[in-house]
């Protein structure tokens, strides 16, 4: 006999599958605009030479601005776009991912997935010129995912304290 699925894991999952799609979405379709003049350069400069000019491994180089406030540009706007936006991207992978895979209930593996997850983002995102390869990205999109996997462990804490769920 078949077994029916819970609504709430019906949602679940279709919360899960726009949340790929936005996320997907978010983090390349914003560099489409950008790909065109990148392949140029690359063209002019070379491919590699060109990955290297979007790179980034200085740590803290594109987040100290905010941190010692420059008043050149707009405050709101850059901190709401670069580090609170890199954060709350991926907030709700770090819930998805132990929901989904048991091992990723513990930190360890969840950390490695997720270190590698938002690897492979960085680079696939500089390789095809669709963005960027910057380490406070990393940096900040692990903050993101760690902050998911903690309301998760608090939310999944509180529903085995009721015994809602084992």
């Amino acid at each position: 006999m078949e077994q029916k699925k819970h609504p709430g894991k019906i949602f679940f999952g279709i919360c899960c599958a726009v949340y790929i799609i936005i996320m997907l979405l978010l983090l390349y379709a914003k560099g489409c605009s950008a790909q065109a003049y990148r392949i140029h350069v690359a063209e002019l400069n070379g491919y590699w030479e060109t990955v290297r000019r979007y790179t980034n491994f200085e740590l803290l180089k594109t987040i100290r601005p905010f941190l010692q406030w420059a008043p050149t540009f707009s405050l709101y706007d850059k901190i709401m776009n670069q580090v609170v936006g890199n954060i709350l991207i991926f907030i709700p992978a770090g819930i998805f991912l132990p929901v989904y895979f048991k091992k990723q209930r513990r930190l360890r593996s969840f950390f490695v997935t997720s270190l590698l997850m938002i690897l492979f983002v960085e680079i696939s995102q500089v390789l095809s010129f669709l963005g960027s390869f910057d380490v406070d990205d990393i940096l900040l999109n692990l903050i993101g995912c760690l902050s998911g996997w903690l309301i998760f462990k608090i939310i999944y804490g509180i529903l085995r304290l009721f015994k809602i769920v084992s």
